[in-house]
């Protein structure tokens, strides 16, 4: 569940900007939330006083929010954090988060506008594991920003199928865990309605994802797979008081 920068027991990968423990803690709770336990990720999320990681934690929280439909909820957290988010990246991430829930609301204009900031804030940026994985999740919201306007939808950041079978990844995965593998996999299999790109997807896909990959197949006529999303999705446990 962990990109491949990170090393917990290591040290490696961690921020200068906090204590060591406590970035841990975040992405102890980032891995509870990616294998749907939001009650978890949230008591991780709880020990976390040191005010560097808020606006982390605030995009964190608001990713488990909007999987669950709580787009509004999301943006409540994600706009309180972002005056704080001194991290360029963290801003970065926050202004995407942000167009993800104004997508969640169908407005596109609002979702370009806060999709442009972070893509302004990414081009600014030396390269980093931090960067690619924002870069992806912002090639992510504007396919979503595509499809909702009914427009031709970018590919760039999407894995493709080889004549082979094999899955190529364009960079920035290099950056990222399975969950992201995942979650490209999921976007290039609806944007090129390809079910063995969404059969990747299902194999890789974390709980949290696992039920959305599965309403993507039922999309596509996928014999079963309105059921196993039904199923997936009773699997995920909410965060406190959002049940």
């Amino acid at each position: 569940m962990l990109p491949p920068d990170i090393g917990l027991p290591a040290g490696a990968g961690l921020r200068r900007d906090a204590p060591a423990e406590d970035v841990e803690r975040v992405w102890y709770g980032v891995v509870w939330g990616r294998l749907g336990r939001g009650d978890l990720a949230w008591e991780w999320f709880d020990r976390v006083r040191v005010p560097a990681l808020q606006p982390w934690m605030a995009g964190e929280r608001g990713r488990l929010l909007r999987e669950l439909g709580g787009h509004g909820a999301a943006e409540e957290l994600e706009e309180a954090a972002l005056p704080a988010a001194v991290d360029p990246l963290d801003a970065a991430m926050l202004w995407v988060s942000l167009a993800a829930d104004a997508i969640g609301r169908a407005d596109a204009g609002l979702a370009r506008q806060r999709l442009g900031k972070a893509q302004a804030l990414l081009a600014e940026q030396p390269d980093s594991p931090r960067r690619d994985r924002q870069l992806l999740r912002a090639g992510w919201v504007e396919v979503e920003v595509a499809l909702l306007t009914g427009v031709e939808p970018p590919t760039h950041l999407l894995p493709r199928l080889r004549a082979d079978g094999e899955v190529d990844l364009p960079t920035p995965y290099r950056s990222g865990s399975r969950f992201h593998t995942a979650k490209g996999c999921l976007f290039a299999g609806v944007v090129h309605r390809e079910p063995e790109l969404l059969d990747r997807a299902v194999e890789l896909a974390p709980p949290a994802l696992l039920w959305a990959v599965h309403l993507a197949r039922a999309s596509l006529g996928v014999p079963g797979a309105e059921a196993a999303a039904a199923a997936a999705r009773q699997r995920v446990v909410p965060p406190p008081g959002r049940g």
